[in-house]
């Protein structure tokens, strides 16, 4: 048929609907046909939807109608749809979540999470396997929030997915819908390589009240990683929040000390004030004044803190700032108040005040002195059993401030009454093993609820040191293994003495999650251990420290026979700013033993330089332990993974590889090589 007589066909035909009225079956009919099934030239305003499509009519303007009525593919405006969340219902809805444009099936998604509520199409959450990532990660975030009943099953197949943003949304939408199996999945994300997705997991289990694993998370590798664990205490200012600030003060990154700061910047004063009191002495300079500026904006007194004064000035001033806050205030350390069912919230805490400390000062010494009768340091020691919740509190005040030594009848008599940990720690000064392994293990198992307390670190570091089975020091370091405090590290730095090898090479691993300059010169010597896998655990923990004078050491292992202890130096290098490391895994990269080649690929990965890309993209040839390990580096590399030339997703791993080869190339051909750029080296 003619051009001419369609057009006269269809308005003939659109002028008898006019004449029938809008309700009729057939004027519905032309109107509800999709744009494809108009004749042509008919324009689209001149179509308006059926009355049943869009209840209730009268409140839905005719320039709205419109908007659902065109061809236009940015027709769906977001804003428009939350002004009318009725157009999500409509059939031009579907036919946008169809879409062959991945922006309209992305707004129409968007629109939906946003603007209401209530059972999800089916053509929205089948988008969830969209070509598009944006799309899928969309789809993800709205199947959490709209609590869709398969949403952890779906959520959970993303974790895998190609795609890496796609997977961090994953990671969000998980924290979003919570519960014990999300939380078990995000748990297990802490364990992948990938730093930015351990970020995201860290952020995710906070939004699930999981702050165990968070706090855990303190002791990551990453500074990335902590930067996201300091945000967390946010939420929070109660004992576990105090403990974990101290812990993230101590950290070597000056951004995490910094994160850890602002966050406290709206906790109430008393129990900011102690912290920011101990920032205030640390040898960062950017943190110290940070911190003396946050308390004295809420406490005038430190305005009297001279932030860039000598050493012994400071430390007089800041000693008198504690006497007046602890006068004022009393002193609040939520890190010394014990934790259960029944702990107070943070309203009720009372704060311990110096008098309380005095007392107990007073009844230490009674206990302690030797020329009172038997009699008398007996009631002392009953008055300190009966003394209250806050005896521990004062004890670290006397001990861990004022550093007087406690009387052995207080650890052996007092503070066994007062808590699980302090009677484990008890029987470790028993004399058969057994006896001292059991209690060892349960110290372990105590500190999966909590981390020990500061005291009863201090106790452990005196009463190991005389220890000589090696089961005992195993679970000793177990137990210590999340706590940055000095008094552990004294347990690591004894423990690299010990004649089994294992204890080492824990020791070294403690040192490297708790990285430290000061650490160096006790880690320098492990080098030189029998073991190799100390000395490898030992290469990992210089390189954990970000900073070494003298890396010669380091470099003679580069001629090492043993191609892993290499490996690991080359990466310690790259990470303490050293080149040499770079063209190091370069060589290694062509070992013969395809296990050398492996960790050479995830090494590339850890370290997201992007001048190895390159060697990953030749891994894609080599054997599929390598290939793999090279497919999971490149996107840590390059941030980002790989699409084929018009955006579409690889499917299997052989699209992977191939789509990594083809986005290589096309970088080579097209890249004008700026400097600074990934591309300077190819």
């Amino acid at each position: 048929m003619p051009d001419f007589f369609k057009q006269f066909a269809g308005r003939l035909l659109l002028a008898v609907c006019v004449l029938i009225g809008p309700t009729a079956a057939g004027c519905q009919w032309w109107v509800g046909r999709p744009p494809s099934e108009r004749l042509p030239g008919q324009p689209a305003a001149d179509i308006k939807p059926a009355k049943s499509e869009l209840e209730p009519a009268e409140t839905v303007s005719a320039d709205d109608k419109a908007v659902l009525a065109t061809d236009d593919p940015r027709f769906l405006d977001a804003p428009r749809f939350l002004d009318a969340p009725r157009f999500l219902d409509a059939p031009r809805f579907l036919d946008a979540l169809r879409s062959p444009v991945a922006d309209v099936r992305l707004e129409a998604v968007e629109a939906w999470s946003a603007g209401r509520k209530g059972t999800l199409p089916i053509e929205l959450v089948d988008l969830r396997t969209d070509s598009d990532p944006r799309v899928r990660g969309a789809v993800l975030k709205t199947l959490a929030r709209q609590r869709h009943p398969k949403a952890q099953q779906y959520i959970t197949a993303a974790l895998r997915d190609l795609d890496f943003q796609v997977r961090i949304a994953a990671i969000g939408a998980l924290g979003q819908l919570g519960g014990a199996e999300a939380r078990a999945n995000l748990e297990e994300m802490l364990k992948d390589r990938g730093e930015l997705i351990r970020a995201a997991a860290v952020s995710a289990l906070d939004a699930t009240g999981a702050r165990r694993p968070v706090s855990d998370a303190a002791a990551d590798e990453s500074w990335r990683v902590r930067l996201v664990v300091a945000e967390t205490l946010r939420g929070y200012t109660d004992r576990a929040a105090a403990d974990l600030s101290r812990r993230l003060l101590d950290d070597p990154s000056p951004a995490v000390q910094q994160r850890v700061l602002a966050a406290m910047a709206n906790w109430p004063l008393e129990p900011a004030g102690p912290i920011l009191l101990g920032a205030m002495e640390m040898s960062t300079y950017s943190t110290r004044k940070t911190a003396a500026r946050q308390l004295a904006a809420r406490w005038p007194p430190a305005a009297e803190f001279p932030v860039e004064g000598p050493n012994g000035r400071r430390g007089e001033v800041l000693e008198s700032l504690r006497n007046r806050f602890r006068q004022q205030f009393g002193f609040v350390d939520r890190a010394a108040l014990p934790r259960g069912d029944n702990m107070p919230t943070d309203r009720s805490i009372r704060p311990i005040t110096a008098e309380r400390i005095e007392q107990v000062e007073k009844l230490v010494r009674q206990a302690a002195d030797p020329g009172l009768s038997k009699d008398a340091r007996r009631q002392a020691v009953e008055a300190l059993q009966r003394f209250g919740p806050d005896l521990i509190e004062a004890l670290e005040q006397i001990a861990l401030v004022r550093m007087q030594v406690l009387p052995e009848a207080v650890y052996r008599e007092v503070l066994p009454c007062h808590g699980p940990d302090f009677r484990a720690l008890d029987r470790l000064r028993a004399e058969d093993v057994p006896t001292r392994r059991r209690a060892a293990d349960e110290l372990v198992t105590l500190t999966a609820d909590r981390p020990l307390r500061r005291l009863a670190v201090e106790r452990l570091a005196c009463l190991v040191m005389r220890e000589t089975d090696q089961l005992v020091w195993q679970s000793v370091l177990a137990a210590a293994a999340t706590d940055p405090s000095e008094p552990s590290s004294r347990l690591a730095y004894a423990a690299i003495g010990h004649p089994s090898p294992e204890v080492r090479r824990r020791a070294c691993e403690h040192l490297a999650a708790h990285a430290d300059p000061r650490h160096v010169t006790v880690l320098l010597p492990a080098l030189d251990d029998t073991s190799n896998p100390v000395v490898e655990a030992a290469v990992r923990a210089l390189g954990a420290t970000g900073r070494l004078d003298d890396t010669k050491p380091l470099e003679r292992l580069l001629g090492s026979n043993n191609q892993s202890l290499r490996v690991e130096a080359a990466a310690a290098l790259v990470r303490l700013g050293n080149r040499s490391g770079i063209a190091a895994l370069a060589r290694l990269a062509y070992s013969n033993d395809p296990k050398v080649r492996c960790r050479v690929a995830q090494s590339m990965g850890e370290l997201a330089d992007p001048v190895f890309v390159p060697t990953l993209i030749r891994f894609l040839d080599d054997r599929d332990a390598v290939r793999r390990a090279a497919l999971e580096s490149l996107p840590k590399v390059v941030a980002k993974d790989a699409v084929d030339a018009t955006g579409r997703q690889p499917a299997s791993t052989t699209d992977r590889v191939a789509f990594w080869k083809g986005w290589f190339e096309r970088q080579r051909r097209t890249a004008s090589k700026p400097r600074g750029t990934c591309l300077e080296n190819w």
